[in-house]
C-alpha cells in the first residue's frame, strides 16, 4: 500500500529504514531547512506487512517563479530508500496524480532505480568525490599528492594552526563566507539563520565542527564546517580570505579535517559535489586522494510546462553582489531571496 505523510509525521509514527545513511536526508538536515526556509518536506512510502518497505523524501516548491517537487531542496543529493525501478514508477505515478502541473526534479547520486524506471530524462551531472579514511593516517598521507603536502608544510612554516572554533566564532566565518560568495562568485550566501540553526543542531549535539585556521597574529584566515552523519564527515561549507591564500588555510584546514576524521572513528569524508567546469576545485579534491564519481540531475515536466527563467533572481543577485554594494544589502537580500533558490 503506498502512503504519503507529512516529514514530520514521518518521523513520528514510522520507522523509516536508511534514515542516517546519508546527511542530507537526516532529520536534523531537514530540520534546519524547515528552520531556516520553512519548506515542505514529504515521505511517500510503501507499507508491506506493517513496515516501510521502500519510500522517498520530497519537497515541495510552490512560489510566482515556479511550481515543482523537487528530491529533495537543499540537497546535495538525496537518494531515496527504493527497492526497485518499479517502485520508483509506482512513486512518480503518485506524484503526477497529486501534482499534475508540477515539474519533477531528482538530484541522484546512489540510486540507480531512479535512473532504470525510465519515467525521467537526465538533465546534467556534476562530479561528486569521497575520501575513504579508513586507513592508517601515514598510508593517507602518502597518497595525497606532492604538491598538496607541500602547501601543508608551507602552511605550517608561516605559522599557520588550526583548531576548533567555539560558537563566537561563526560570525567570523560567515562575514568570510559572505565576502567570497559576493566578491568571488557573485552569488548570494546562505542566510545566517541557517548556519545558526546548523549549529544548534549538529554542532551542539557532537556531530558537527568549524574548524578555523589562524595566522601567526592570532587573525582568523579560514575555515571548514564538517558535519557528521553515520560514518561519514561531511565536507560542507569553505571559505578563506583572499589576501591569506599564500598562507594555504584551505589544505592545512582539510587535512586536520582528516585528522579528526580518524580521531572520531569515522571510515569517510564526503566532499561534495563540483561543476565539471570547477577544475580548480576538482584538482584540489583529487590531489588529497579522492575518489570521483558522477551526480546524475534527472527531471520530468508536463507537456505545456513553462520553465522559470528566474529573471528576476538574476537580476537581484547581480545587483545585490555589485562590488559597490555594503554586506548589510546582501544579507537582506539573502534573507528575502534565498528561499526561492531551493
Amino acid at each position: 500500500m503506498l502512503r504519503t505523510v507529512s516529514f514530520q509525521d514521518a518521523l513520528k509514527n514510522l520507522d523509516l529504514p536508511g534514515l542516517h545513511r546519508n546527511l542530507f536526508a537526516s532529520p536534523e538536515w531537514i530540520e534546519g531547512i524547515i528552520r531556516t526556509y520553512g519548506t515542505k518536506f514529504f515521505v511517500k512510502y510503501i507499507e508491506q506487512d506493517g513496515r516501510v518497505v521502500s519510500y522517498i523524501l520530497y519537497s515541495v516548491v510552490k512560489n510566482f517563479l515556479e511550481w515543482k517537487i523537487c528530491i529533495a531542496s537543499y540537497c546535495d543529493y538525496c537518494d531515496g530508500y527504493v527497492r526497485s525501478a518499479d517502485d520508483w514508477r509506482q512513486f512518480f505515478q503518485s506524484l503526477r496524480q497529486e501534482y499534475p502541473q508540477y515539474r519533477i526534479a531528482v538530484r541522484n547520486l546512489r540510486d540507480q532505480y531512479a535512473r532504470e524506471a525510465g519515467v525521467f530524462k537526465e538533465l546534467s551531472r556534476e562530479r561528486f568525490h569521497l575520501l575513504d579514511v579508513r586507513p592508517p593516517i601515514e598510508e593517507i598521507r602518502r597518497r595525497i599528492q606532492d604538491s598538496y603536502k607541500a602547501a601543508i608544510s608551507q602552511s605550517q612554516r608561516k605559522g599557520v594552526t588550526v583548531r576548533e572554533c567555539p560558537r563566537s566564532e561563526l560570525k567570523k566565518f560567515y562575514e568570510l563566507h559572505l565576502r567570497v560568495r559576493k566578491n568571488k562568485y557573485r552569488v548570494f550566501p546562505q542566510p545566517f539563520s541557517f548556519f545558526s540553526n546548523i549549529w544548534d543542531l549538529f554542532m551542539e549535539k557532537g556531530n558537527g565542527f568549524l574548524l578555523g585556521a589562524y595566522n601567526d597574529r592570532g587573525e582568523f584566515i579560514g575555515g571548514n564546517i564538517f558535519l557528521v552523519c553515520g560514518d561519514t564527515l561531511y565536507y560542507k561549507f569553505n571559505t578563506s580570505r583572499h589576501d591569506s591564500l599564500a598562507f594555504r588555510p584551505n589544505n592545512i584546514l582539510f587535512w586536520e579535517g582528516i585528522r579528526l576524521a580518524k580521531r572520531q572513528g569515522l571510515s569517510f569524508i564526503d566532499l561534495g559535489s563540483s561543476g565539471h567546469d570547477q577544475t580548480g576545485l576538482i584538482r584540489f579534491k583529487e590531489h588529497v586522494g579522492a575518489q570521483g564519481s558522477e551526480i546524475v540531475h534527472l527531471g520530468f515536466h508536463p507537456e505545456g510546462y513553462k520553465f522559470s527563467k528566474k529573471r528576476i533572481l538574476k537580476f537581484a543577485t547581480w545587483f545585490f553582489t555589485l562590488p559597490w554594494m555594503p554586506n548589510a544589502m546582501v544579507k537582506l537580500g539573502s534573507k528575502t531571496i534565498y528561499h526561492y533558490l531551493s
